[in-house]
Parts: C-alpha cells; sequence; structure tokens
C-alpha cells in the first residue's frame, strides 16, 4: 500500500518531493488575470450592445402590435357607431315625415298656410296666444309633445309659409316657441323646396347644439302648406356614442357637432378629413366652422392615420354615415403607448444590469478559479491518494461485516444442535410418559419447533443480509394451527393470572394455502403483548372465517382488558424499537415485524384502543381453500386431543426402501442423532453416503436433517440394519 504524506502543501519544494510539475508551456494563474480581465470588458461590452439591440426591436414590435390591436379596435368601434348614427338619423326623417303626412297636420297647415297681415308687428307671446286658442292647435302639440318624450326629441315643431311657428311640443311650457318666426333658416328653406332639410346649429333659446330635420307638409292637391321640424340636442345624441375610444359626428366643414369627449365638442378638426369631403362654408346655411385643433400628422409604427391632437397621440378612423353632411371619426389614444416605451427602456436597463453583475461576478470567480488551479491539481492528487485509502478501508470494513455476518450463522447453526437434543429426549418422554403428561411433553415439542424456525429464520438473515422477510404459502391445518397458538397462549396467560379465551364464528375449512409458521408468529407475538400488558384480566382470540368463492375470508382479532393505547397522541406502535410502556423489557419489535409479514400475505394490521379499559389488534386475510369441510365452529381453548371434529394425526408414516450403508456406520449415525451433533452428522454424510448406491438412503437422511429430526434420523439408521441393499424405515410426521 501506497503512504502519503497528506501534510505536503502544494509548493515548488513540494513537486520536486513528488516529481510532478505543470508543462513548461503552461501559465500560472495570475500571470491569466490580465487576458481574463479583457476577456471581461469584451463580454460586458458586447452583453450592452445585445441588450439595447434586442430591446429595441422587441420594443419596437411590441408598440407596432399594440398600436394595429388600438387601430383595429377604433375601425371595429366605428363602423359599429355609424350604425347606430345613421339610424339615429333615419329615424329622425321619417318622424318628420310621418307628421308631416298626419291629417290632423295637414289641415292646420292648410288653416294657417301664411300669417294674416299684420301679424309680424306683434309679439311671440301675443301670436302664440292667437293660436293656442285653436283648439286643434293644442291637440296637435299635445301629439308632438308625446312622440317628442317617447323618442328624446328636443322638441318637434310645425312652421307656415311666413316661418311662423304654429304649434309645437312644448306649447304649454313657458318656454314655448309656438309664435316665434324662424326667417332665414335654410333647412326650413330646403325643406319647403326640396322636400326636407338638414342643418346643424345653436339652439336660439337654450343656446344648445343641436340637429334639426325638416320634412315639407303637402295637401292632397300637392300643394305646399309647411313644414314639420325634428330637433335632436347633440348631447342625447352623445349618448349613444358609448366605447372605449373617442368618437365624434363632425359636419362638411370639419366642425364637430357631437363628440363623446367634452374638449372636442364645437371644434375644428377638419386636417383631418379628406380634401374631397370638405365643404367650403356657406354663410346661408347659419353653421360656424369651430375653433381649430393643433392637428399634425404622425408616421410610426407603420401604420396609417395618426394625428396629434392638441400634443396627444391619436389614430383615427373615419367612416362616412348615410347623411352626408356627416362623417364620424373614432379616435384611439396613444398616449399608453409613451409608459409603455418607458417601461420597456427600464425592462432593458435592469436586464442590463443584472447581466453585467452577472458577467463580473462570474468572471470574478472564473479569475480565483485559475488563480488556484494549481493548487486545485495537488488536491486532486491528494484527493486520489485519499479515496484510494478509504477504498480500502471501506474493504477491510465490508470484510468485518462479512464476517460477523458468517459468526451469526455459525451460532444459530449451532444452536440447533442442543435443541435437537432437547427434541430428542422429548420424543424418548413422550413414548413413556403418562397420558396426562403427553399433553406437556407435546407443548415442550412444539416450542421446540418454534424455536428452530426462529433460528431458521436467523440464518436466513445471516444468508440473505437482512433481505425482507419471505412468505411462502403451503398447505395447513388451520384447525391444529389454532390449537397450538391456543397451547402456547394459555401458558403466556398464565404468567401474569390472566385467563384466556378463544372464540371461533363460522364454519373454518380443513386445509388452507398460507404461511403458517408467519401466521403463528403474527398471533404469538399479540397474544405475547396482550398478556403482558394485562394483569388479572381476559385474552380474548376471535377467528370469523367467511367463505367467498374459492376464498375464505380470515377476520382475526386479539384483545385484552390491559392498560390500553392513548391513540390521541397518535404514537407510531408500527414502527421499529417503539414501545409503547417503558416497562416490560420488550424491544418494540413485535408489532413492527407483525404488521411487516401482515403486509406480506396481504392484510394490514388494525389497533383500536382506550387507555385504561384494553386494545384490540386486528386483521383481514383472504386465503385459497384447499379443503373447505370443515368442522363446527368451537370457542375457547382447545381440549388436548384437538379441535372438534378433528381426525387423530398419524405420528408415523412409511418410507420407500433404501439402501443403507454397513451397520457399523449406521450405529455411528444413530449415536450422532442422539446427542444431536448436527456438524457431525453432515461430516458422516460426506463419509460414508456420498455413493451412488446409497442415494435413496442419502435424500431420507437429509430431509430429516433439513428438519433437525434427530429422532427421525436415529429411527431410520436403528431400523436400516442388517436389511442389506434395502430396508424400511419409519417416518416421523412433520
Amino acid at each position: 500500500m501506497v503512504t502519503l504524506d497528506t501534510s505536503a502543501q502544494p509548493t515548488d519544494s513540494g513537486r520536486g518531493k513528488t516529481g510532478i510539475a505543470p508543462p513548461p508551456t503552461m501559465k500560472r494563474g495570475r500571470e491569466m488575470l490580465p487576458l481574463v480581465r479583457r476577456a471581461t470588458a469584451a463580454l460586458v461590452l458586447f452583453w450592452l450592445c445585445l441588450v439595447a439591440a434586442l430591446g429595441w426591436w422587441i420594443s419596437q414590435r411590441v408598440a407596432t402590435q399594440w398600436s394595429q390591436s388600438q387601430a383595429s379596435s377604433a375601425a371595429y368601434e366605428a363602423e359599429t357607431t355609424a350604425r347606430v348614427v345613421d339610424r339615429l338619423f333615419t329615424q329622425m326623417v321619417s318622424v318628420a315625415n310621418m307628421v308631416a303626412s298626419q291629417s290632423q297636420v295637414i289641415q292646420l297647415a292648410t288653416r294657417y298656410r301664411e300669417d294674416q297681415p299684420g301679424a309680424e308687428a306683434l309679439t311671440r307671446q301675443q301670436r302664440a296666444a292667437q293660436f293656442t286658442t285653436d283648439p286643434l292647435v293644442r291637440k296637435v302639440g299635445d301629439f308632438m309633445d308625446a312622440l317628442a318624450s317617447d323618442l328624446r326629441y328636443a322638441r318637434i315643431y310645425q312652421n307656415n309659409l311666413s316661418d311662423d311657428t304654429v304649434t309645437a311640443s312644448n306649447w304649454a311650457a313657458p318656454d314655448s316657441i309656438v309664435g316665434m318666426i324662424y326667417a332665414g333658416r335654410i333647412y326650413l328653406n330646403n325643406a319647403l323646396r326640396d322636400g326636407s332639410g338638414h342643418s346643424f346649429g345653436i339652439a336660439r333659446i337654450n343656446k344648445t347644439p343641436s340637429y334639426f330635420v325638416a320634412s315639407r307638409i303637402d295637401d292632397a292637391n300637392d300643394e305646399v302648406q309647411g313644414s314639420v321640424t325634428v330637433k335632436f340636442d347633440a348631447p342625447d345624441m352623445a349618448h349613444y356614442l358609448t366605447g372605449r375610444h373617442i368618437a365624434l359626428i363632425v359636419n362638411r366643414q370639419g366642425r364637430v357637432t357631437t363628440s363623446s369627449s367634452e374638449p372636442f365638442m364645437l371644434r375644428n378638426v377638419a386636417a383631418m378629413l379628406p380634401a374631397g369631403v370638405l365643404h367650403p362654408s356657406d354663410d346661408d346655411d347659419g353653421e360656424a366652422l369651430g375653433d381649430a385643433m393643433d392637428i399634425h400628422p404622425v408616421a410610426a409604427n407603420g401604420i396609417a392615420d395618426q394625428w396629434l391632437v392638441d400634443g396627444k397621440p391619436y389614430v383615427m378612423k373615419r367612416q362616412p354615415l348615410n347623411n352626408t353632411h356627416y362623417q364620424l371619426l373614432t379616435l384611439a389614444s396613444l398616449e399608453p403607448l409613451a409608459a409603455i416605451r418607458e417601461q420597456h427602456l427600464w425592462t432593458a436597463v435592469l436586464v442590463a444590469a443584472v447581466g453585467t453583475v452577472l458577467i463580473l461576478l462570474s468572471c470574478h470567480i472564473l479569475g480565483q478559479m485559475v488563480v488556484r488551479r494549481q493548487d486545485e491539481k495537488y488536491a486532486a492528487m491528494l484527493t486520489s491518494a485519499l479515496n484510494a485509502n478509504l477504498s480500502t478501508a471501506l474493504s477491510d470494513a465490508q470484510t468485518k461485516e462479512r464476517q460477523k455476518v458468517e459468526v451469526l450463522g455459525y451460532i444459530g447453526h449451532d444452536l440447533r444442535a442442543p435443541l435437537a437434543t432437547i427434541k430428542g429426549y422429548s420424543e424418548l418422554l413422550l413414548a413413556d410418559a403418562p397420558p396426562k403428561q403427553q399433553g406437556l411433553v407435546k407443548t415442550i415439542q412444539r416450542s421446540v419447533k418454534y424455536q428452530l424456525d426462529l433460528i431458521d429464520e436467523l440464518l436466513e438473515y445471516a444468508k440473505s443480509e437482512l433481505q425482507p422477510l419471505a412468505v411462502r404459502p403451503a398447505p395447513i391445518d388451520l384447525q391444529a394451527l389454532l390449537d397450538d397458538i391456543s397451547d402456547y397462549a394459555v401458558s403466556l396467560c398464565a404468567q401474569q393470572n390472566n385467563h384466556f379465551h378463544c372464540h371461533v364464528s363460522g364454519a373454518l375449512p380443513r386445509r388452507i394455502a398460507m404461511d403458517g409458521k408467519r401466521l403463528q408468529q403474527v398471533l404469538l407475538n399479540l397474544v405475547s403483548n396482550a398478556a403482558k400488558f394485562t394483569r388479572d384480566g381476559v385474552v380474548t382470540l376471535t377467528v370469523n372465517a367467511r367463505q367467498e368463492g374459492e376464498f375464505c375470508v380470515l377476520h382475526i382479532s386479539v384483545s385484552d382488558t390491559g392498560i390500553g393505547i392513548d391513540l390521541a397522541q397518535k404514537p407510531d406502535i408500527f414502527d421499529a424499537f417503539q414501545q409503547i410502556q417503558a416497562e416490560g423489557g420488550s424491544t418494540g419489535l413485535g408489532l413492527f415485524i407483525s404488521q411487516r409479514i401482515l403486509m406480506a400475505m396481504g392484510g394490514s394490521l388494525e389497533v383500536s384502543s382506550t387507555a385504561g379499559q384494553g386494545t384490540t389488534f386486528s386483521f383481514e386475510l383472504d386465503v385459497p381453500v384447499i379443503d373447505g369441510s370443515g368442522a363446527a365452529p368451537a370457542s375457547g381453548p382447545p381440549a388436548a386431543g384437538g379441535w372438534p371434529g378433528q381426525p387423530a394425526r398419524p405420528a408415523v408414516a412409511t418410507v420407500a426402501a433404501v439402501a443403507p450403508p454397513g451397520d457399523a456406520a449406521l450405529d455411528e449415525l444413530a449415536e450422532l442423532a442422539l446427542h444431536g451433533r448436527l456438524t457431525d452428522i453432515e461430516g458422516w454424510i460426506n463419509h460414508h453416503a456420498n455413493g451412488t448406491a446409497h442415494a435413496a438412503f442419502t435424500a431420507a437422511l437429509l430431509d430429516r436433517l433439513e428438519q433437525f429430526d434427530f429422532a427421525g434420523i436415529r429411527s431410520l439408521a436403528l431400523h436400516s440394519k442388517g436389511s442389506g441393499s434395502a430396508g424400511t424405515a419409519p417416518q416421523s410426521a412433520p
């Protein structure tokens, strides 16, 4: 084994001792620092340029997509709002035509076709008094008032050829316009001339911007008798201009007649309209141009119709109306775009700063790594040597661990011999024991067999090195198994003056397929725990059998009247080395092992308990039925002769003729079996029974040896003497 001086330091003298030196071309770590610094500066510059270029591109793309989204939204909103406004104007024309065609309206227009001479010299109130004395004037006025209220019009009124107002929807109001002469109104002149007229203007009385639609009144001879006007105030129409964006109704001179935003109302936005749409101002129409807004076109993000209106950016969508006097403009604000760009800028700055810090930190770490590169080489060499030493130590530890397992196997192996001797002598005692003592001797034999089974598990552990507990189903007699467990339970319960009861409900099947040894181990663990924590009480084993097809469902419980468990504290009683009470001297493995066994058999251990009143452990198993013919249910400890209905089990069976060795060898074998000398018997087999002539005898002998049936081995040896090449021998019952 190589010895290393672990105290050596990675110095020049150390390199001389170990004989390891770097190549001449290899630079020391501190010589690489200038190169690392230059690379760091270049990387930082590249990162900043990358973030700037990529951030600008992403910001432009996001801004363009957002602007396009605003433009699409404005276009859709312009289209839908235009349909609403067109419907409003169409409705005004229809209402004016409908009122003008009413018979009473025509009758009233014919009656007051022109003012009487001298009417112009009268005041409005005097003319109104003359008109309203006529019941027909009041009736038509009431009709107009009801219609205007339903349709939310400002008013509806009727004029004669002298432009005098004959009746109106507000004829009875203090601010009635009856008797008012509207001379020079272009919409009235157009209506009388062309049949209909349109105009926008400021009302004289309430100074409200309004739309006026007039329709001519003709009599049956198509002679002009007057006109009917529908007035719709702009603020009322603005209620229909709802949406996310600003909607403007603009006349042919670019004046905003209705707006969903107050700053645009009655302002002039002609700069945003195409030249072919604008119409020069006509002083006769009475419409003013309004104050012009500060409007400039903007070309950005590849989107048309972007405008700067009074310093604020908008994208505009224009929609012509069916009424050719007006256009609908929808303005989507682009002001949030500045905040979005600012957010992008700060995000880019943050990313650039974080990236720069990470680059500087990484390069600093890289520089430190370069500086320590040579030291790390020596550390790697020392680590390699240390790993070799650790591997050697680990190998030694594994060897010692294996030796411990082997010693455990040897101990378990040699423990079987004295137990086998006890078993052999107990069989001799059983042969001469009186009937009253035979039951006790049989109990001793079963205890010995149980201990031998546990030693087998110890050997299995030694062989498999803590492999999981194996479950090997085999045909068993369930009633006989309960018989054995009850015998043990009576003895365990008597130690602290407890009574044991066994209750069986349902017909037990005769034979089932399961690991009887494991089931016995579980039940004895549970009964032992119950007896340990119960004094002057009762321990009860309850078995309920229920047939389900080819399977039998066994519900088994062990209950006691002992100290109980406080389950409210949630103790982990099924964990290894967990003790319910500090007293009792238990290792805390019984319930853990029982739970593992039951889980391997397809069940699970359940517990119910009340502190001071007792505990019940229960589980349920589904087992295949081999022989379903069962005895009647029984309860209580079984009699010495077995459970009711159980036939007597044969104690001896015969084996086929075998060819034994000579009589002297058989006498030696009988002597070894009498004293339970397991190792010597194995040596005897290797010496005397390894030939083909003794194959059958050797098989029978090995079968008994595997069961540690030393009495059977002795009986086989004695009965085979003098049989020549073949003989018969009795075989102990399993």
